[in-house]
């Protein structure tokens, strides 16, 4: 084999074990790992060598057999931080270590916020999804899809606020996610399959009650939001969506990532290739750009001015795009899906009086 044959088939293998960073389920890693406890008491814990844990106001600790609550920053130095805490199953031990998350990955609606709710499975193609559901006294519920590896865990901080005002609440699943079943290929269609899985929990909530919906979308969840609201004939059922960091322009979320990591654009292109290849996914479809006149209900948009996963730049376009029909939020230093931990109570009062614009149908 000459150069030019060795340099092809080096570009090849590069560009399939990319395309497999893009499309196939990994599990989820904590924003920072191994953080040493130096002290914890009842209501605080003080950590050694954590940046993130500097700025924000809540994050989620997590170590062997337990989770808690990081709450308000009480002080910190070059070398610890100290916070407020609440441990929610058991308790950190000094001298261990703990990985912090912007969610509380392990937990479930009653362990985090005291709701009864119940767990159930969603009939799809594919086979059952698994769900929570949380039950209220309204007629529009409130249906959430985590991003990609994130699992359901991901829509509990937006819960108690939406819980606070009786809508009801279903938490899904979609393939290849954690817990969910698998498709035969193992490898996530960033929407161009998941959305069928969205259309079925939209079916399961009409069933059994629910007059309309409004979509919560996460990540690549508002990809696969965006993707039913073009392709479903049960569109017209849904009043609103509300989307966190959402995935608009795959290329240049991809592109964003290769950035960051230094990978040439050429190695970008041709995993994006081997993506389209190995999964039908169409970067310059419907799936691949989402266009502001896929969405004709109104939109609450919260996103980050620090993501280094999804540009912000993509959410700009849109709230220009789609004018009065979006509500925009643009959380200062935010990172990836962290409006809320930098903002909590005012991403919960934004999302309570949006819901109440949007869906404010009787008790």
């Amino acid at each position: 084999m000459g150069l030019a044959g060795l340099a092809v088939v080096t570009v090849f293998v590069a560009g399939w074990y990319y395309s497999d960073q893009i499309i196939r389920p990994t599990p989820r890693i904590p924003l920072e790992s191994d953080l040493a406890v130096v002290a914890v008491g009842d209501t605080r814990i003080t950590l050694a060598g954590s940046q993130l844990a500097r700025g924000g106001r809540r994050w989620f600790l997590e170590w062997p057999g337990g989770y808690g609550v990081a709450g308000d920053l009480i002080a910190a130095d070059r070398v610890h931080v100290t916070r407020a805490f609440h441990a929610l199953v058991g308790r950190p031990r000094v001298g261990g270590a703990v990985d912090l998350g912007a969610y509380p990955f392990g937990s479930d609606p009653n362990t985090y916020a005291g709701l009864a709710f119940e767990a159930v499975n969603v009939p799809t193609p594919l086979g059952d999804m698994p769900a929570w559901l949380v039950p209220g006294s309204r007629d529009t519920w409130v249906l959430f899809v985590p991003g990609m590896a994130a699992g359901r865990g991901e829509a509990l901080r937006a819960m108690p606020a939406i819980a606070a005002l009786h809508y009801p609440m279903l938490m899904t699943s979609y393939r290849n996610g954690p817990g969910a079943p698998r498709s035969k290929d193992r490898l996530y269609h960033l929407g161009k399959a998941e959305w069928e899985d969205l259309q079925a929990a939209v079916r399961y909530a009409l069933e059994r009650g629910a007059r309309r919906v409004v979509l919560f979308g996460i990540s690549m969840g508002g990809a696969i939001v965006a993707d039913l609201l073009d392709r479903s004939e049960l569109d017209h059922e849904v009043a609103g969506v509300i989307l966190d960091s959402p995935v608009l322009d795959w290329d240049a979320a991809v592109q964003l990532a290769a950035d960051r990591r230094h990978v040439p654009r050429l190695l970008t292109l041709v995993a994006e290739q081997l993506v389209s290849m190995r999964t039908g996914f169409d970067w310059n479809g419907p799936e691949g750009k989402v266009r502001a006149s896929e969405f004709t209900v109104p939109i609450l948009l919260f996103h980050g001015t620090a993501d280094r996963t999804v540009p912000i730049a993509t959410s700009d376009a849109l709230a220009a795009a789609a004018g009065g029909r979006v509500t925009f939020v643009r959380t200062p230093e935010a990172g990836h899906v962290q409006s809320w931990n930098f903002d909590p109570e005012g991403y919960d009062r934004k999302v309570q009086a949006w819901l109440e614009r949007v869906a404010p149908d009787s008790l």
